[in-house]
């Protein structure tokens, strides 16, 4: 029986992980690529934010960190003038999402 749930478990798991993708999709990101190399590298964002006086956009993703992790984590991309300049998960405490 425990066998059983494990394996309910892991393919739970492992659902989330085809759904979202994995945080290791942004190992193919470097920093001066342009946007439209980013979203061929790893997928159109969920959503996109704009800070003019910065001249930046920010592209959104949400990624489960391993295969095998409770929830998707949000991770950003921050483009300025159209390039990359900086990337990772996002760790604001209003950000984390556990449902």
């Amino acid at each position: 029986m425990k066998n059983l749930i494990l394996v309910g478990v892991l393919f739970l798991c492992g659902c989330q992980a085809m759904i979202y993708g994995t945080a290791g999709d942004f190992d193919k990101l470097q920093i001066g690529m342009s946007k439209d190399q980013v979203i061929a590298a790893v997928g159109s964002p969920i959503s996109v934010e704009a800070d003019a006086d910065k001249a930046e956009e920010t592209l959104i993703y949400k990624r489960m960190k391993h295969v095998i992790s409770e929830w998707p984590r949000t991770y950003a991309i921050v483009l300025r003038n159209g390039k990359v300049v900086r990337y990772g998960e996002q760790y604001q405490e209003t950000n984390v999402n556990r449902y």
